[in-house]
């Protein structure tokens, strides 16, 4: 099953086949593509899609040891879409319980929480990150962000397990899969430029891909200049895991793939009990993720 796991994201994507021992032409293209980003600081560069001026600013002032709520509220008033999405979020029924109706930021941020809003924010803005063009986005932009909102819920309720910063957890579990992103505009340009009738889905291919990906997300949170933390999580994953976020990223990305293979039956209950027992975790846990999961596909 372990294959399984690493693949299952590309399997969910292209399909499961064979064990292949050669790529076809679409998949020797994009590797190649892959390969030259990799290999040139520039072009690696130039592939990045910039991060956010607001979002930065947000998780740089929780990393301070005494977060000012009206600093908060400062940075997010100058992202008037950012600010208007988060009152439309605190006036839903899940917080607003009364009858009145929320109208700023500072009642916002009260009820929601400063960590709330946080999250909140920072998913929105990360959401603006990804591909929005529709083929993009059918092909594989939902489904990166999909996956990448699994696992920053695992990785938030695995946190406290670990003693760690739930919004951290949940951050770096949001930005974990931007490797993906690069990759996939390099197989779009791999499909343009190939005539030949063929699409990925070989096991080699899929394998490769898994890897580069985690080390495309570590240079691009390099290139970002977030925190430390994040980049050193992000670059132990192909490695030991010995911080605490690399650790819970590690079992949060392994479970939520998990669970796209559950979704598709090809992972049972039995299975996942199983792999719960081998990494230490409650299948409380588990419980807590699917019904954290239900929330992100209602939405």
């Amino acid at each position: 099953m372990s294959n399984e796991i690493s693949t299952a994201f590309y399997d969910v994507m292209f399909g499961k086949e064979e064990k292949n021992l050669f790529m076809n032409k679409v998949e020797q293209q994009a590797s190649l593509k892959v390969r030259e980003v990799l290999n040139s600081p520039e072009r690696l560069s130039s592939k990045i899609p910039p991060l956010p001026s607001v979002l930065i600013e947000l998780v740089n002032i929780l990393k301070e040891p005494n977060v000012d709520f009206l600093d908060f509220v400062k940075v997010i008033e100058q992202d008037p879409s950012l600010a208007i999405e988060i009152l439309k979020i605190a006036n839903t029924a899940k917080y607003n319980r009364s009858d009145k109706t929320i109208d700023s930021l500072r009642k916002a941020v009260g009820i929601l929480g400063v960590t709330g809003v946080a999250k909140i924010a920072t998913t929105i803005v990360m959401k603006e990150i990804m591909p929005q063009k529709p083929i993009y986005h059918k092909m594989f932009g939902k489904q990166i962000w999909q996956h990448s909102l699994y696992c920053a819920s695992m990785c938030q309720i695995l946190a406290p397990t670990h003693k760690e910063d739930m919004f951290e957890a949940h951050f770096l579990g949001l930005i974990h899969d931007v490797g993906k992103i690069l990759i996939f505009n390099c197989l779009c340009d791999a499909f343009s430029s190939t005539d030949v009738d063929s699409k990925p889905g070989g096991s080699e291919f899929k394998k490769l891909m898994s890897e580069m990906s985690v080390d495309i997300s570590y240079f691009i949170a390099l290139e970002w200049k977030l925190p430390a933390i994040y980049a050193e999580a992000l670059g132990q994953q192909r490695t030991k895991q010995e911080s605490n976020l690399a650790k819970i990223l590690f079992n949060a990305n392994i479970l939520s793939e998990v669970y796209l293979l559950y979704q598709h039956n090809v992972a049972h209950d039995e299975q996942i009990s199983d792999l719960l027992n081998s990494l230490s975790l409650d299948e409380d846990l588990w419980e807590e993720f699917i019904d954290q999961t239900k929330e992100i596909e209602a939405a």
